[in-house]
């Protein structure tokens, strides 16, 4: 199991953004043995989203799919499989 930090300068999947709308420690994400994906906002001030049947729904913890779309504040990430690839290593 892994455990991904999401957010500004510092963390394991660093967004851009420029106006600020993602909080230093944005989210977390956790990866399983088993490739599974289980999302939790941190407390952020803009929120966490995920991409399902259309609509940004708001997201405090779920588990989220690779081809999930997903949104921290106001920058949106084409697919979770997309955010991954941000990971510093």
């Amino acid at each position: 199991m892994k455990i991904f930090t999401i957010g500004r300068k510092g963390a394991d999947i660093v967004l851009d953004d420029d106006e600020q709308g993602v909080s230093r420690l944005h989210a977390e994400l956790t990866v399983t043995a088993a490739k599974e994906y289980f999302l939790v906002d941190c407390g952020s001030s803009n929120g966490t989203f995920v991409k399902r049947q259309g609509a940004w729904q708001p997201v405090k913890q779920e588990f989220v799919f690779p081809d999930d779309g997903l949104r921290f504040g106001a920058v949106c990430i084409t697919t979770l499989r997309e955010l991954l690839q941000k990971v510093r290593v």
